[in-house]
C-alpha cells in the first residue's frame, strides 16, 4: 500500500509542477469526457428507473433524441411522396 501512496504522491508533484497552459489542457482532455461518461451514465439510469417506476406497466424510457425525427426532414419527405 506504500508503493501506491507513493506512486500518487509522485504523479502529484508531476502534475503541479506543470506549466499552467498544459496542466489546464490536460485537465480538461480528462476532465471533460469522464464528466460527459458519468452523466450519461446517470441519464441512462434515471430513465430506467422511472420507467419501471412509472404507472404504466410496459413503459419504455423515454425517447432520445436521436429517435425523435426532425420536424422539418420528415415534412420534406411527406412533400416528396
Amino acid at each position: 500500500m506504500d508503493s501506491l501512496f507513493e506512486l500518487w504522491d509522485g504523479f502529484e508533484l508531476w502534475l503541479v509542477q506543470l506549466p499552467y497552459p498544459l496542466l489546464v489542457t490536460l485537465v480538461l482532455v480528462v476532465l471533460v469526457p469522464t464528466a460527459w461518461a458519468v452523466s450519461r451514465l446517470l441519464d441512462h439510469g434515471v430513465d430506467i428507473i422511472a420507467a419501471r417506476l412509472s404507472r404504466e406497466p410496459g413503459a419504455d424510457p423515454p425517447l432520445r433524441s436521436a429517435d425523435v425525427p426532425i420536424s422539418g426532414a420528415t415534412a420534406d419527405r411527406e412533400a416528396s411522396e
